[in-house]
């Protein structure tokens, strides 16, 4: 058992090193991927909400990553409710991954990001809405394949918690079903 722990420990370094050479055309320092990502929330075993992400993504170093994204969120909060609520945010912000084991075409990473925008929520569809500026922050870990020279796909699951301040009179606050759990697919393009 020692003699395979000692060659593990021999081997994990230059493992590393060749796989971190392989994706060197599409995770590299300096260059620029625009994507689209389409995903879900839940709490629980059912979906409270849907989201569209758009970004523009800069390696900054070879496997690290600082994006720009948007961000659209939509929900019906309680499904069981005859009037259904309505919920919509649009919002923008800042987000960071790191890509670790990298092979030939797979590798996966982790996701940090934070987002802030305007909300609405109405509990009726004759009631009037509530207003507020919100922040959504974001933790994850996904995979990332490569399909061709410059296009690639990822999926995601991670964490998400959104905190809302009301800036209308009606004062009604975004349940706590958006601090939820959440999946993801994407697609990307390499620009440069």
């Amino acid at each position: 058992m020692k003699r395979y722990l000692v060659l593990l420990c021999l081997a994990l370094p230059l493992l590393g090193h060749a796989q971190s050479l392989k994706q060197q055309d599409i995770l590299g320092k300096g260059h620029f991927n625009a994507g689209v990502s389409v995903g879900q929330g839940y709490r629980g075993t059912y979906p409270t909400t849907t989201f569209t992400s758009p970004h523009i993504q800069y390696f900054i170093t070879n496997g690290w990553s600082l994006a720009i994204e948007g961000r659209y969120v939509s929900s019906n909060i309680y499904p069981q409710s005859v009037d259904k609520p309505d919920y919509r945010l649009w919002s923008g912000g800042v987000s960071t991954r790191y890509y670790f084991l990298r092979g030939k075409r797979l590798a996966t990473f982790v996701h940090l990001g934070t987002y802030h925008g305007q909300s609405t929520l109405r509990m009726k569809s004759d009631a009037p809405a509530t207003e507020s500026r919100a922040w959504q922050t974001e933790v994850g870990l996904g995979a990332h394949y490569r399909v061709a020279k410059r296009w690639s796909v990822e999926a995601m699951v991670g964490r998400s918690g959104l905190k809302s301040t009301p800036t209308n009179s009606y004062f009604l606050l975004t349940p706590d079903d958006f601090n939820r759990w959440q999946v993801s697919i994407g697609i990307n393009y390499q620009l440069r």
